[in-house]
């Protein structure tokens, strides 16, 4: 097995974007974690600013303490549940006046005008160039071998683990995991970003493969989800496999050998395996047909998910687990 610590050196940095957003909040004055996302092109990212926000290494450098709730709550300082006093401390020194844990006159002291790229909107349209490229056809040469991609976090480090097995014997024929420190946090819709730089640096192969991807394809809110941008970019054949739904509904008892997902009435995945526990919504990340994609997850659906991605889980999840022992330890 070959493990490799890099850097994620293709990866937006969304991490510094929202350093220098907070670095241009004046003294005496604040914005929330939803303005902070907005002026990022995304306000959906907020939750993300906040995660970013309470691992800042240099406070007072980066004055994450004049970032507040919408409502006017000061709220934390240096992760949930911590430093709030400390937080009123410092905004009160700044000349902001607070009452039971609210910035007082909040329309008058609050900041927006921030100077910024909006990044995250350049992204999505990024994704919507990118979503015309997808191919949905079988265009992967012959199936010789299967591989599973997954990556597991811990904090802002990620750990991107794939197994290779023989399509026909199982075997297990390469097992390789990378880790990083990650710079872009989750943000609903915008995984791939996340995600396809670690899974770069374990990819080669392009032909006589098949790449299964623990993740949507087509069958995702935009269209365009993590198994397809992985496929477009690194211009791999891909699957979505996911454990959960986030788009369409199952239409079960219909002629097939699975329940059919559909969205606005064409099917866009299959549900393969049974009990809400048990199933994986399969859709087409690039260069495989749905219907391959299907039979493909069917033939190695051994448990609740596709065997190769099962091992390429344990995996990343084993490294996660070593790096927190060591953390620890």
């Amino acid at each position: 097995m070959v493990s490799t610590y890099e850097s994620c050196r293709d990866e937006v940095d969304l991490t510094a974007a929202i350093y220098e957003a907070t670095g241009q909040i004046p003294k005496g004055m604040v914005s929330t974690y939803g303005d902070i996302a907005r002026a990022l092109g995304d306000v959906r990212a907020a939750r993300a600013v906040g995660t970013v926000l309470a691992n800042n290494p240099r406070p007072i450098v980066v004055p994450c303490h004049r970032v507040i709730f919408s409502d006017g709550r000061v709220g934390w300082y240096g992760g949930s549940g911590k430093g709030n006093q400390r937080k009123v401390d410092l905004l009160l020194a700044e000349g902001l006046r607070i009452d039971g844990g609210l910035v007082q006159d909040l329309s008058s002291v609050i900041f927006k005008d921030f100077r910024l790229t909006p990044v995250l909107k350049d992204l999505s349209q990024r994704q919507s160039r990118m979503r015309e490229l997808v191919i949905q056809k079988d265009d992967f040469g012959s199936l010789d071998r299967v591989a599973g991609l997954d990556v597991a976090y811990s904090g802002d480090m990620g750990f991107a683990a794939m197994v290779v097995m023989d399509a026909e014997s199982e075997e297990v024929l390469e097992r390789k995991v990378m880790s990083c420190q990650t710079k872009f946090p989750y943000i609903p819709g915008y995984l791939g970003f996340r995600e396809t730089p670690l899974i770069a640096r374990l990819v080669k192969e392009k032909r006589d493969i098949v790449y299964l991807v623990d993740g949507h394809g087509t069958l995702h809110p935009r269209g365009f989800g993590v198994a397809c941008q992985i496929g477009v970019e690194l211009n791999i054949p891909t699957i979505g496999a996911a454990k959960s739904l986030l788009e369409g509904s199952v239409v079960h008892g219909r002629p097939g050998k699975w329940d059919a997902v559909e969205v606005e009435g064409k099917v866009r995945g299959y549900a393969l395996g049974k009990g809400e526990k048990k199933t994986t919504f399969v859709s087409v990340g690039h260069k495989v047909s749905l219907p391959t994609s299907a039979e493909i997850c069917h033939r190695y659906m051994h448990h609740s998910v596709p065997e190769p991605l099962r091992l390429a889980h344990l995996l990343a999840t084993s490294e996660r687990r070593k790096h927190q022992d060591s953390a620890r330890g």
